[in-house]
């Protein structure tokens, strides 16, 4: 089974005038086609997973697993690619995986997944042009399924990270000047399977002997709350979703809000909710975008999984 991704996004707000065309579900975008040989072991297929939108000098600007690339919009109706690998060499198989992207102050800035100390953030003031640089050559802390959240009002940022059936989700801070951690982690949240039944492993949550996984993270800052995201209980599921967890700090004292998953489609066609990215738009609008998985026979004999993501008001 191959996944294929695209994106939706759905905009729950009643400020957008109806009769104007600002944005296309799915959106049409020119993702990977086997963008790496050893994908296409059981057929050839578009791909790409884990979306980043990201509010830049009022432009949304979208990366998204393993594309060489990535595309920035005024109006998230037409995107323009621009064509960029990240990875210093051929260490990976892959390009950018689940990467994270942040603004803070008048730069751009991606890192992408790792276990290891040996990836660079990268930084841009003029990201619609492939006009990048290294901002730190090597993030100590190293981090998969990485997301920074930076806090304008504090002039602090902050890491977040994980992707595990064992650990929690972990967050640090760390410092603007050098984009280092001083290492002082902390646990965020781990998965309570057992009170939350929709964070219970398996296609129809019902597999008690393996544990789920939660990865994912994302944070949104909104009237002074922190708002965590995070994805359960595994990619492969029609019920994969997303929760909320929310505190008045960015490292702790997170609570989990009673009305999760706040993302959640475990039928149909298009089916799971899960690993998202929340910003605002021009238009003081709330988005949010999802992964989805479909169904599609290819062959009399081949049913791949495809996904796609979703836009919701969370707050």
């Amino acid at each position: 089974m191959q996944k294929h991704i695209f994106l939706l996004a759905i905009l729950l707000s009643f400020s957008i005038d109806a009769q104007q065309k600002t944005y296309c579900n799915p959106i049409n975008i020119d993702y990977g086609y086997t963008p790496f040989e050893v994908f296409s072991k059981q057929g050839k297929h578009r791909a790409t997973a884990d979306p980043v939108i990201v509010n830049f000098q009022k432009k949304l600007f979208l990366f998204s697993t393993n594309q060489e690339g990535y595309w920035h919009s005024d109006n998230m109706l037409d995107w323009k690619f621009v064509k960029r690998k990240f990875l210093r060499d051929n260490k990976y198989t892959h390009d950018l995986n689940a990467p994270a992207v942040w603004a803070m102050k008048d730069t751009l800035y991606v890192y992408g997944s790792t276990w290891e100390s040996d990836f660079p953030i990268w930084k841009s003031t003029n990201p619609t042009q492939d006009d990048w640089k290294i901002a730190v050559d090597t993030l100590k802390v190293g981090a998969w399924d990485p997301a920074f959240h930076y806090d304008e009002d504090k002039n602090k940022l902050y890491l977040y990270w994980g992707s595990s059936n064992e650990w929690p989700l972990l967050g640090t801070e760390v410092k603007v000047k050098n984009l280092q951690s001083e290492g002082f982690v902390k646990p965020i949240l781990r998965l309570k399977p057992e009170d939350h039944g929709w964070e219970r492993f398996g296609e129809y949550n019902d597999n008690v002997f393996l544990q789920p996984f939660v990865e994912g993270a994302w944070v949104t800052k909104y009237k002074d709350k922190y708002y965590m995201q995070y994805g359960a209980p595994a990619t492969e599921f029609s019920g994969y979703s997303d929760g909320v967890y929310v505190s008045k700090n960015p490292l702790e004292g997170y609570e989990y809000q009673q009305h999760n998953p706040f993302s959640y489609k475990p039928g149909g066609f298009a089916r799971g909710a899960g690993h998202g990215a929340t910003f605002e738009d021009n238009f003081k609008n709330w988005w949010t975008f999802q992964r989805f998985l479909f169904l599609q026979k290819t062959t009399s004999k081949d049913v791949w999984e495809s996904g796609l993501q979703v836009l919701i008001k969370m707050m």
